[in-house]
């Protein structure tokens, strides 16, 4: 099983930086791992390019020195349009995740930010997703790794990879499924709503045996954003693991990052295919 050994991280240098989060370091911050800052400048003029590049590369130098520890660090300078220039090193790069700071660009676009909603729209891998302001964390309490669950979507893929985070936390696994009908109303007949909370329990628990056999499983009706929160709260969640929509991942802000598997490749069940792939791709 592939591992997050070559990930970029987005650096903005005029933007405060916050500690990284646990469950991030242990996932990225790691001996075998190789971690690329890179900083974007929007625009700048030819003249005086060079000597900016040199202070730019130097403050990269004193925040890695800062903020990680077991991981080979480099360093690198692109110009040109944000989002852009970082879809731009992970396809040419082939690497294998990106860690993002949501919102904090002052675009207006939401919890998540211009740039990092633009790259989670696109990338070609899967992203870990950092918030600037996050609960405190308790150091004395172990945080379990949650996963939210869609029932309408394969989720096989998602549940891999969450049992592979919280292996690599040493933290316990909890699968979290909303219950929802197409016509909320329905759920308002107690008899409806608990038919479909057993039905759907029963659902995640065969999913559950067939994947992650130690998992605890949640099971919630309303409205997916609201329940996955909730459960975050609850549990004291120190990773939510998620694919399909896009929408889940706002339920974690302020509570604790993301790893957003999306519709990026998934980690292989079979490894060696995913090696003779990459060495296809050096050698054409």
């Amino acid at each position: 099983m592939s591992e997050y050994r070559r990930v970029l991280i987005p650096i903005d240098l005029s933007q405060a930086h916050p500690l990284t989060a646990p469950a991030i370091r242990r996932i990225v911050d790691t001996s075998d791992a190789e971690i690329t800052l890179l900083h974007v400048v929007d625009s700048q003029p030819w003249v005086g390019r060079a000597g900016h590049t040199v202070r730019l590369m130097n403050e990269l130098e004193i925040l890695a020195n800062r903020k990680f520890r077991g991981a080979r660090l480099t360093r690198r300078i692109e110009w040109g349009r944000p989002a852009d220039c970082i879809l731009n090193v992970l396809r040419t790069d082939r690497l294998d995740a990106v860690l993002m700071t949501a919102g904090g660009d002052g675009s207006g676009s939401g919890a998540l930010g211009a740039v990092a909603g633009e790259v989670i729209a696109d990338t070609p891998c899967p992203v870990l997703l950092e918030w600037p302001v996050a609960r405190p964390v308790n150091h004395a309490r172990v945080q379990p790794v949650c996963c939210a669950i869609d029932r309408d979507s394969n989720q096989e893929q998602v549940v891999r990879e969450a049992v592979w985070a919280a292996s690599r936390c040493e933290a316990p696994l909890i699968l979290i499924c909303p219950v929802g009908l197409r016509d909320p109303a329905a759920l308002r007949d107690p008899d409806v709503r608990k038919l479909e909370i057993a039905n759907t329990r029963s659902w995640l628990e065969q999913l559950r045996d067939a994947h992650a056999p130690h998992a605890a499983v949640h099971v919630e009706a309303g409205h997916p954003v609201s329940v996955i929160g909730r459960a975050l709260r609850l549990h004291g969640a120190g990773l939510l693991v998620s694919g399909g929509s896009r929408e889940k991942l706002i339920a974690a802000e302020g509570e604790c990052p993301v790893l957003y598997v999306g519709k990026a490749r998934a980690r292989s069940a079979k490894p060696e295919l995913r090696e003779f792939e990459l060495a296809f791709g050096r050698s054409a």
